[in-house]
């Protein structure tokens, strides 16, 4: 069954912030007054004290060592590949054709459908100049809405974009949602973000082959529903929100899956979002190094 997929184009809001500083107030106090002090007749028939002996001269102070300078930031990694607003000359359709080797009907995990998958998304990246795609030794292990999260960042990260830091629980529910009622996520009320996009596919039996259509194939005459003669502004909108430019004060993901949402078929749905907040998370791309080479 072919994939059919939807894009919502990143949403942007403004918001003005305000600085609260708090000034410590300064209390002078004035010096007291100056105390004359009368010295007495001195006694004639005494002798004069003898001069005060000389005391010897203080040392110099050592100067303060110079401070440390902070270390350099660590230079971006440069990017590469086709990235935003430029996008791919043409679809590339799937070589090898993982259709034949994935179902469409149900998730699939097989080494059959991930290794066709895999051996597609490394072809068509062949074609940008970039490496092949390296999964996680855990990936078996992940589930469907993680192993999206860990695809989307590996297509971000070969690019030299910032990877989504952590999945959070308010955009994976949002996602989820958008799942089930086969559409693309939208940021959740009161959720704090500058800037979000996101995806959706069905009829796609492992979240690699969402990544394939969303990334290689979803320009004019592609599944991309949002692609049409009469309106091409959404022709790679699915690429453009995985390559986001995103600043990642705080970088957050979500990810819904639903096994048979669309038509009987399984439905999966991502929302990329530069938050500007500290929402709670359940998975981070920091507990998945351990597993990547």
């Amino acid at each position: 069954m072919l994939a059919v997929l939807s894009t919502a184009l990143p949403g942007a809001s403004v918001a003005a912030a305000r600085a609260h500083v708090r000034s410590q107030e300064v209390t002078t106090v004035p010096a007291p007054a100056p105390t004359t002090t009368v010295p007495p007749t001195p006694n004639t028939t005494a002798p004069p004290p003898p001069p005060p002996a000389a005391q010897p001269a203080p040392p110099a102070p050592k100067p303060a060592p110079a401070p440390t300078p902070p270390p350099a930031p660590a230079p971006a990694p440069a990017l590469r590949g086709w990235i935003p607003p430029n996008n791919p000359p043409a679809n590339m359709p799937p070589a090898p054709n993982f259709l034949q080797s994935c179902s469409g009907s149900a998730y699939d995990d097989s080494p059959g459908c991930v290794n066709a998958s895999l051996a597609a998304i490394n072809n068509a990246r062949a074609q940008e100049g970039l490496p092949g795609m390296g999964l996680p030794t855990n990936w078996t292990q992940l589930s469907p809405t993680q192993q999206l999260f860990v695809a989307t960042n590996l297509e971000r990260t070969v690019r030299g974009l910032a990877p989504l830091q952590a999945m959070a629980t308010a955009l994976d529910q949002a996602a989820d949602q958008g799942a089930q009622q086969n559409t693309d996520p939208s940021a959740p009320a009161g959720f704090p973000y500058t800037q979000w996009g996101s995806n959706w596919a069905g009829a796609v039996g492992n979240p690699l082959e969402a990544m394939y259509y969303w990334m290689y194939d979803d320009g004019m005459g592609s599944s991309n529903v949002d692609c049409t003669p009469s309106n091409q502004s959404g022709c790679w909108g699915h690429r453009d929100n995985v390559l986001m430019k995103l600043k990642c004060q705080m970088c957050v993901f979500g990810g819904g899956f639903e096994a048979t949402a669309y038509q009987g078929t399984p439905s999966l749905a991502e929302i990329l979002v530069d938050s500007s907040g500290q929402p709670a998370v359940d998975f981070t791309w920091q507990q998945e190094q351990a597993y990547l080479s």
